[in-house]
């Protein structure tokens, strides 16, 4: 399995402090990377990194910033790069939702969900490419959303965010091919996280939502780990511009 460890490996994780971010990180601090976990909260990404270092037994470090500011990203980067010594792996996993349909949404609401789930991809990887380049090898990791694919009746604006993750994927892909960069994406369903339970403590909503998917229950967090291991690793050395779905067959399903 020399494929699939990221011993000696450097990994960056935004948004790590809580749900997927957090289980990110621990799958490949669990694979032997050296994990950054990146959020606006500094006690919650520490408590985080002291939680998935007690796990796995490798170094979790904990840093506070600001995705949505270009000058804020190169700031803590280069903290980091300073301290760990290299970049290898970063995971885009900052996010956010604004309810709401046309009739409802505002210029507010809109930049500030564009700006977290969209912008920050760009610039988080605008600022990590130069690490990448320098060693020829990089791996990044956008989290994106099967909303990026398909609409959802409670968000205008989500999903207009998570289909600019998307093509930001290929794009990027192209870009940094000659770098041996890979830049691929996973976007799930839904699994429970602090983002979402108080939505899923509707029952209507929940039976909605399991019945929306052939497995007819949420994806369990462990499931998402391989997907984000397969990317972040040697193992996917020739595989770039790829969007897997993490969501128990949802987007396929028909009537």
């Amino acid at each position: 399995m020399e494929l699939f460890n990221n011993i000696d490996k450097v990994a960056i994780v935004t948004g790590g402090g809580s749900g997927i971010g957090k289980t990110a990180a621990e799958a490949l601090s669990e694979s032997g990377a050296t994990v950054a976990i990146i959020g606006r909260t500094l006690e919650k990404v520490e408590t985080a990194a002291t939680e998935i270092q007690n796990k796995t037994g490798y170094p979790v470090k904990a840093y506070q910033g600001d995705v949505t500011k270009s000058a804020n990203i190169q700031h803590f980067l280069k903290a980091i790069y300073e301290e760990l010594g290299q970049i290898d792996i970063l995971v885009n996993n900052a996010g956010t939702l604004a309810p709401g349909t046309i009739d409802s949404l505002d210029e507010e609401g809109w930049d500030h969900v564009m700006s977290t789930n969209a912008k920050s991809i760009f610039f988080m990887a605008q600022a990590v490419v130069p690490y990448m380049k320098k060693q020829n090898y990089g791996r990044i990791i956008n989290t994106a959303s099967v909303a990026g694919e398909v609409g959802l009746s409670f968000s205008s604006i989500y999903g207009t965010s998570k289909a600019a993750v998307i093509h930001q994927t290929k794009q990027l892909s192209l870009e940094l091919a000659p770098y041996n960069i890979t830049v691929n994406a996973i976007s799930p369903w839904f699994f429970k996280t602090e983002f979402n339970e108080k939505d899923l403590e509707d029952k209507d909503f929940l039976s909605t939502v399991e019945n929306r998917s052939p497995m007819k229950r949420l994806g369990q967090l462990d499931e998402l780990k391989s997907s984000y291991l397969f990317f972040a690793s040697a193992g996917s050395s020739y595989v770039s511009g790829q969007n897997v779905f993490v969501d128990g067959g949802m987007i396929v399903y028909g009537l």
